[in-house]
């Protein structure tokens, strides 16, 4: 009995070792390009949008290499404009020194677009160490305030974790903003679709990884009831849309499973429906 024991267990170490690994694989993997088509009324023109979101930088599966050719890819895709959704690094803000979240960020700085390249923050970022890392660069961090992009209004959000104060300014911001032109939220955390005005507004968020580890009969790892419903994809209320991303790098453990690291592509089109493009 006790050999059949010790064998079973042998067989379970060696299987989630091997699923491990698989995850680690998995997740330092080039990030597939999603594609979605988004149908904006008022726009002037088509613009298309690359979304990079919690890219997670960390020595075991995002470290600067890596993201330096995520970054290659997304200014390949030849976008109009790039937004970052948040979580630009791994673990609790105050471990990393300036220093080291300049150096880690440091890719970040190559991104080109047109339109500009603008950034806000997430959970895991604090607000003058990624600022220290994004001075000077090209992209634009937006947090609670909003940018003149050419044909559309860009609004960044400060994280939900840092209050209700998050929210109000972004709402205060989309009041704000010129009647003309479309508006374009960048917020961590989906659920800041919940408290967006009445206004058509095209929300672009990250941070639930899309479940980040999907498993047959179990499902993704463990999330509150809006987010398993939000985890990732295209979402409408009205004249209000979302996009979800499952984002590119990880958190809590370096591996990704049924869950591929991701580059979004939004093209947006003049127009009063919208649909999506995968």
């Amino acid at each position: 009995m006790m050999a059949a024991v010790r064998r079973l267990l042998l067989f379970l170490f060696i299987g989630g070792l091997a699923v491990f690994g698989f995850g680690v694989r998995s997740a330092q993997q080039a990030p597939v390009v999603v594609r979605y088509a988004v149908v904006v009324p008022g726009l002037a023109k088509r613009l298309r949008i690359v979304q990079l979101s919690d890219t997670h930088a960390s020595r075991i599966d995002m470290p600067s290499e890596r993201l330096a050719k995520i970054v290659g890819q997304a200014n390949a895709l030849k976008p109009d404009m790039i937004l970052l959704t948040g979580d630009y690094i791994s673990g609790d803000p105050a471990r990393w020194s300036v220093a080291e979240t300049v150096a880690a960020l440091r890719p970040l700085r190559a991104l080109r677009a047109p339109l500009g390249v603008y950034a806000n923050l997430g959970n895991h970022d604090d607000l003058v160490r990624t600022a220290a890392a994004l001075q000077g660069s090209t992209v634009r961090l937006l947090v609670g305030t909003s940018a003149d992009a050419g044909p559309v209004t860009v609004i960044g959000a400060d994280d939900i974790d840092r209050g209700s104060a998050a929210v109000e300014a972004m709402r205060r911001a989309i009041r704000r903003a010129p009647p003309h032109k479309p508006v374009i939220v960048i917020a961590h955390q989906p659920t800041f679709f919940i408290w967006l005005p009445a206004r058509p507004v095209l929300l672009l968020a990250g941070h639930t990884h899309g479940g980040q580890v999907m498993l047959p009969f179990v499902g993704a790892w463990a999330l509150d009831d809006y987010y398993t419903a939000h985890r990732r994809g295209a979402f409408r209320r009205g004249v209000q849309q979302m996009i979800v991303s499952s984002g590119i790098g990880t958190t809590a453990l370096p591996i990704r499973i049924g869950v591929p690291p991701e580059i979004v592509v939004v093209t947006l089109y003049p127009g009063k429906n919208s649909g999506t493009d995968r």
